[in-house]
């Protein structure tokens, strides 16, 4: 199972972020057609898939932002675990455990990937493997000092790193 952070990882949206910061949810999902997609990811997403991977994002973010990205991009992504289906959030494992849950997956076969600390952290707290995506993170240093198992600065380096992994 590969579990991703949404914000900075999959998506940049940088440009929202003032309006998720302030929790104007409706802002940000009348500005979700313009939020670029990091180039690669949707290949990433359906090689995985192929590969017979389980996808799920879990996210600090209300799930509808996340959704509407699955639906518009057709991503083969069935789990999303936002901000209202966990009580203690990132870096409290919770939102990871619910998400290998529903997906019937044991923490020493899941991976996140994640552009924060918190989400290294989250990674060590469920006991899967903690992968830090730099091409979107806001602070590198931090990322690079939470001690991810490994780093990736493009998502072909992921890619790639998947390929020789899994297979995908």
């Amino acid at each position: 199972m590969i579990i991703f952070d949404f914000d900075q990882t999959l998506v940049d949206t940088s440009s929202v972020e003032h309006l998720r910061a302030a929790r104007n949810w409706k802002a940000v999902m009348a500005s979700i057609h313009e939020l670029p997609v990091y180039d690669g990811i949707a290949e990433l997403l359906q090689d995985l898939h192929e590969a017979g991977q389980t996808l799920a994002i879990v996210t600090k973010s209300p799930d509808m932002v996340p959704k509407e990205f699955i639906k518009l991009h057709r991503w083969p992504i069935d789990i999303v675990v936002g901000y209202h289906q966990v009580i203690r959030k990132k870096p409290h494992p919770e939102g990871l455990n619910l998400a290998m849950s529903k997906a019937g997956a044991s923490s020493k076969d899941t991976y996140h990937v994640g552009d924060q600390a918190q989400d290294t952290e989250a990674s060590r707290n469920a006991g899967v493997v903690a992968i830090g995506s730099a091409w979107g993170c806001v602070d590198i240093d931090e990322l690079i000092e939470s001690g991810p198992d490994a780093i990736f600065s493009s998502v072909v380096e992921l890619h790639d790193y998947f390929r020789a992994e899994l297979g995908a």
